[in-house]
């Protein structure tokens, strides 16, 4: 295999002869070595390769010559639906067609995604939505479903209320298989046969982790995986591995079972339904309703109605009086599948009941606090829009598990080889000593690859030494910072990310921003979906975007529009946060210093993620601002300035001024 990879990679190789514009990059050829390697000694694989190396190529062309040699199958999972369209759209259909490898590949996507042929002809008998605006979508989608190829939501010319997609969408549990009338009519089973014929499969690390928690059966089978954008691990298998359970949740579920605004549900259109069994299951319904509303007042009465996230530290602290209501609605629902005798009807009755089941056993876990190495806690959000009083919040019940590791250990990696790992940012301090503890990988080859981009002419790090500290004077230094973050985008004249820590501080920003540069456009996260707000800032190249978290990583945007990006603090992650917290005392059980062990690693990748949203092309240029003078100050900020490549540096403004300068002129001579 690897003479292979060098007759592709090589200055001369496939790639150059069938691609114009085709660079050879030594980094990406060392990893394609390395990713051969790993899958011929079924070794486990960590792979850092700095921005511009070409990762997916990197990877995907080692695994393609196995899986057509072999006939073997390998996932690709993503955290982002960027990198999943990248890989679906542009890589895999290029390495096909003009290197000509002859290979197949598909999308996975959550059975959800998919229209029910059966479920939409059931909703259409049943007459199942109340509002107008519900049945103007239902039958949108009964016309789209005439047309449509894939009966992917995405495909989908608008979005549906949450509550018409779920009466017409595929739910596992709700499924016949084989036995449905319309199983040769199924988008979802039509998509799994040609998964089935996949050498390739793409899909996200959710995807992954739902299949790894239910036992399998999510996903076709695989022999192997690649886990892109690898340094979310750790979080995602954290949700995937515990629990939640919602009112809204409740609510929206019994809603389906048994609306009160229609009056229909499950049992509408099943052939010899009587009027005495709907009475029943409604009964059973409207209880579950009632006591769910009592059980959430308790929960909010010893919490309160504002945002908050509170950690549970005493057992059975509220009484969980959901037991004995579901307990009888999972009695009926078993009753009445035994009763009627249609098997469509059937299979309805035991998802619901199976799934009020999993509700009930849930909330006696968390209530209960019942599994070891585990952190319990409550989630309240504000509902916009939904009214006051305790139905205008999302009240949650949460658990996770402290440490992935060992689920990790058993059910990644000790089931599957090679799993190969990859991100811009996996090692700390020239290390991957942090990420190989937080996911339980005992054993793996590990390879840290430059970039080739050349940061030392590219780009200038401002650091501002003169701020006050944030953590003794932080009203003081958000003000300050504020303002030093608009001396900065006057002189780029906008095209920036500002990059906060919290939801609060993007709000506080965002306001600060538009009142002193009123001749630029501040766009701020949550004001539209992500995709837009990126769009949007792309095409307004004199725009500022604030945002928190989800843009310190996975956005791409090469070229004029992006040249400064400013890190507003050092992201720490919250201290309080009840997933964080337990994690921190675990490792202080342990001897381990939680802050240098956990706290300064884990921003360290973030801040690394922030930086690298600046550079994404050869040809770009620019700014890292950073705000937080304990990057200077403190010892460990030493650590995170060693962890970026080699720039230029500066404390002063007028320095900025001159570089910025100069670039454009130089990009406007060699334009």
């Amino acid at each position: 295999m690897q003479q292979s990879i060098d007759n592709i990679f090589a200055p001369d190789g496939q790639l150059a002869r069938c691609l114009p514009t085709y660079e050879h990059r030594i980094e990406q050829q060392q990893m394609a070595h390395a990713v051969a390697q790993a899958i011929e000694e079924q070794r486990h694989l960590l792979v850092e390769a700095g921005t511009g190396t070409g990762k997916s190529l990197a990877y995907l062309v080692p695994f393609i010559l196995w899986a057509t040699r072999e006939r073997k199958r390998v996932l690709v999972a993503t955290y982002t639906k960027t990198l999943q369209q990248q890989l679906m759209e542009k890589d895999l259909p290029f390495l096909r067609e003009r290197l000509g490898l002859n290979f197949r590949y598909a999308l996975c996507l959550g059975t959800q995604n998919y229209l029910c042929p059966r479920r939409l002809s059931k909703t259409d008998q049943g007459g199942l939505f109340a509002s107008r605006e519900e049945v103007v979508q239902f039958n949108a989608i009964k016309a789209w479903a005439r047309k449509t190829e894939t009966g992917l939501l995405q495909d989908l010319d608008f979005e549906p209320l949450p509550g018409v997609w779920a009466q017409v969408n595929r739910q596992t549990e709700l499924c016949l298989g084989k036995a449905c009338p319309l199983y040769d009519q199924s988008f979802f089973y039509l998509a799994r046969r040609q998964q089935s014929q996949a050498h390739v499969l793409v899909a996200n690390h959710h995807l992954l982790f739902a299949h790894l928690a239910a036992g399998g059966g999510v996903l076709p089978p695989f022999d192997a995986v690649v886990l892109d954008e690898a340094h979310q691990i750790e979080e995602v298998a954290a949700g995937y591995l515990g629990l939640e359970v919602s009112n809204v949740q409740i609510h929206f579920l019994l809603e389906q079972l048994h609306s009160r605004r229609s009056g229909k549900g499950v049992l509408s259109g099943i052939p010899g339904v009587t009027a005495k069994q709907v009475q029943r299951l409604a009964a059973a319904a409207e209880e579950v309703r009632l006591a769910t509303d009592a059980f959430f007042d308790n929960l909010l009465a010893k919490v309160g109605t504002k945002s908050t996230t509170v950690r549970l530290r005493h057992k059975n602290f509220i009484p969980h009086l959901l037991r004995e209501p579901l307990t009888n609605l999972i009695a009926v629902l078993k009753d009445l599948r035994r009763e009627i005798a249609d098997e469509a009807g059937q299979v309805e009755l035991e998802g619901y009941e199976n799934r009020f089941k999993e509700l009930n056993d849930g909330l006696e876990s968390i209530l209960k606090q019942d599994r070891d190495n585990h952190v319990y806690w409550v989630t309240i959000q504000s509902r916009p829009g939904v009214g006051r009083g305790p139905s205008s919040v999302r009240a949650s019940l949460n658990m996770a598990p402290i440490d992935v590791a060992e689920g990790l250990r058993v059910q990644l990696f000790n089931a599957i080889k090679p799993v190969v790992m990859t991100s811009a940012t996996l090692s700390t301090g020239g290390s991957f000593e942090f990420i190989k503890s937080r996911l339980g990988l005992d054993e793996c080859k590990t390879l840290r690859i430059g970039s080739p981009f050349d940061y030392k002419n590219q780009v200038m790090i401002y650091v501002a030494e003169d701020l006050p500290d944030p953590s003794a004077r932080n009203a003081d230094f958000e003000r300050q910072a504020i303002e030093r973050a608009a001396e900065i985008l006057k002189i780029t004249d906008g095209r920036a990310f500002v990059l906060c820590t919290s939801h609060r501080m993007v709000a506080q920003t965002h306001a600060g921003l538009s009142e002193k540069l009123p001749h630029l456009r501040i766009l701020q996260q949550g004001e539209m979906p992500r995709g837009k707000l990126v769009e949007e800032f792309r095409a307004d190249v004199k725009s500022v975007l604030v945002g928190t978290t989800t843009f310190w990583q996975g956005i791409d945007v090469p070229g004029e529009a992006l040249q400064c990006v400013v890190l507003m603090r050092l992201p720490f992650a919250v201290p309080d946060d009840p997933l964080v917290e337990a994690r921190m005392e675990s490792l202080q059980k342990r001897n381990e210093d939680p802050f240098y062990g956990y706290q300064v690693p884990q921003a360290i990748i973030m801040f690394r993620q922030g930086f690298g949203r600046l550079i994404r092309h050869r040809d770009d240029y620019g700014l890292v601002a950073i705000l937080d003078p304990r990057v200077i100050r403190k010892r460990y900020g030493e650590m995170f300035l060693a962890s970026l490549p080699e720039c230029r540096s500066t404390g002063s403004l007028e320095a900025v001024k001159r570089f910025l300068e100069s670039k454009r002129i130089t990009a406007t001579v060699d334009g």
